[in-house]
Formats: structure tokens, C-alpha cells, sequence
């Protein structure tokens, strides 16, 4: 729900919508509860770190460099994982290893195209190489571009389930044989409400979500019995650098100024909360589930 009011707004160059800067339903908003909600400006996510977490535990955060992939990597190395970032985007992956660094959390980088097999491949194997396992795999990696659906091209289509669907289908094949020998792994998805429940002139990307949450519960099923939890989020709207300025636009406020019964848009830490969850001993009896972090929009 949303995107299509979100992005309508937005340069619809393909490249502005690659992986991480996916503002789709990965990508939303928040604000302060009042009587009168405004959406202009989204107010800070509290979180309560617990340290040590996911201490000598990997976790390779693909689509990391920006919004809701890069809170999941700070939240994880602030719970004292070791964090590896994989990102289209070099220049994004330089400046949020930089801030991480200088906010006191150790991260490491690699680029990588998931819709690439060689890509993904080598990204796996360097990690594998330099630490020797993969505890925690978050595939954060997606695109969204709305338009009608008898204009929606092929090349559209295309792209959009090669980044969304394959591309999650390539990580999750190239971590999940390590997983398998050390009998542990977590694997977390990013799906959507569009998983969900459907939006008009979003085809490919709601077919596409509901695609990723199936291949989350797939692996659920096959996986399970070498001790491999498989799930995936569903954030509804949640705000990030690129979709913040939307929330200034009069017809986007009044439009979904209701939909959210906590009154408020989403942050990208209201996400890795969550997210750290579903990757803890916390959750070793959670598995194949789609789980929503939407403020009560699919209520």
C-alpha cells in the first residue's frame, strides 16, 4: 500500500531505484502521534540494543549501504556482530562505512549486482574466506517502479523480478551450503505488505514480493531440519534520505495521513528491530513466517 503515491513523485530512473534505495513499501514514513498528524516530520525509532547479541557471529547485509538494509547493519555490529555490507552502490557502501566507523561499530564492504550470478558468487566466497562462515544472511536488495499495468513493458517486468525474486534466489543459494555445514544459519527476506495485500499499478513488484515471501518459506521447509530458520519482514510505509522530502507533499499527507492506526510513518531502526529478532536465538522456533512491521496497516 502507498507506493504508488510515493513514487509518482520520484525520478523514475531505474538506477535511482537499484537495491537499497528501493522506496517502495521497504521504504516509508513516520511521524509524531497528535490530533492533527503530519508527516513532514518523522520522529527517531528508540531502541534498546542488547550487547553482545550476535557476538563471534557473521552477518552479511545485502543491500546495506542506505535506509532500511544500513539500520539492520548498524543495529547488528552494535550487538557485536561482525557486519559485511554488500551494495551496488560504491559510493553509498564508502559513506555509511565511514559513519559506521566513526560512530565506534566495525563493518566491512564488498559490491555486488545480486542479479548477477558471478557477482554473488564471488561475494559469498570472500566472506566465507576471510571469516569462514555466514551466521546471519539479511537479503535487503530490491527495486520498485510503479506504472499501469497495459504499460508495462517486458524490460520493466524483467528487471524487476530479476533484482527482487532472482536476485534473493542467488544469495540464498550461494550462502545456504555453508549454513548447511555448520548446521545454523538465519536467513532474513525483505518482503512487503505488497506480499500481502496488492496495489494497482505495481504488477511486477507485487508479484515479485509475493515471490520472495515463498522462497522464504521454501527454504523454511527444505532447510528447517539442519537447524536453518528462514523468514522474511513485511515493512509497510517506512521513511529513508531519498522518500523524507515526500512527506513534505500536501497530497501524500492527506492521502495516508489515516492508514496507519499509530498514527505515525515508519523509520528504518523500526525495521532492524525486528529484523535483529527474527536473527536471534530469540527466534530459533520462528520459521517461514512474513513478518509485518506496518503500524497496524494491514490490521
Amino acid at each position: 500500500m502507498g507506493i504508488v503515491g510515493i513514487v509518482e513523485l520520484l525520478d523514475a530512473n531505474e538506477q535511482a531505484w537499484l537495491y537499497s534505495r528501493d522506496i517502495s513499501s521497504e521504504d516509508h514514513y513516520h511521524e509524531t502521534m497528535s490530533a492533527e498528524p503530519s508527516y513532514s516530520k518523522p520522529q527517531k525509532s528508540v531502541q534498546d540494543f542488547i550487547p553482545d547479541r550476535f557476538a563471534e557471529q557473521v552477518a552479511l547485509v545485502v543491500g546495506g549501504a542506505q535506509g532500511i538494509g544500513k539500520a539492520i547493519a548498524v543495529r547488528l555490529a552494535r550487538e557485536s556482530a561482525t557486519v559485511v555490507i554488500a551494495d551496488i552502490d560504491r559510493q553509498m557502501l564508502r559513506a555509511t562505512a565511514r559513519e559506521m566507523t566513526d560512530n565506534g561499530t566495525k563493518v566491512e564492504t564488498t559490491v555486488c549486482d545480486v542479479r548477477n550470478e558471478g557477482h554473488v558468487k564471488q561475494m559469498v566466497a570472500g566472506v566465507i574466506r576471510h571469516h569462514g562462515r555466514i551466521d546471519v544472511l539479511m537479503q535487503i536488495a530490491g527495486v520498485a517502479k510503479p506504472a499501469p499495468f497495459l504499460k508495462t513493458t517486458t524490460k520493466h517486468y524483467d528487471w524487476t523480478l530479476d533484482t527482487n525474486v532472482k536476485g534473493s534466489f542467488l544469495v540464498a543459494r550461494a550462502v545456504l551450503p555453508h549454513m548447511v555445514k555448520q548446521r545454523r544459519g538465519k536467513l532474513v527476506f525483505m518482503a512487503s505488505t505488497n506480499s500481502w495485500d496488492a496495489e494497482a499499478e505495481l504488477a511486477p513488484y507485487n508479484i515479485s514480493k509475493a515471490g520472495v515471501f515463498l522462497l522464504a518459506k521454501t527454504i523454511a521447509r527444505e532447510f528447517g531440519r539442519y537447524g536453518i530458520n528462514s523468514n522474511a519482514l513485511g515493512p509497510g510505509f517506512i521513511s529513508t534520505r531519498l522518500s523524507e522530502w515526500v512527506l513534505d507533499h500536501p497530497d501524500f499527507a492527506a492521502k495516508y495521513e489515516h492508514l496507519i492506526p499509530l498514527g505515525r510513518v515508519g523509520v528504518p531502526e523500526d525495521v532492524a528491530g525486528p529484523a535483529a529478532f527474527l536473527a536471534s536465538r530469540d527466534a530459533d522456533y520462528v520459521n517461514g513466517v512474513l513478518l509485518f512491521v506496518d503500524g497496524g496497516q494491514l490490521a
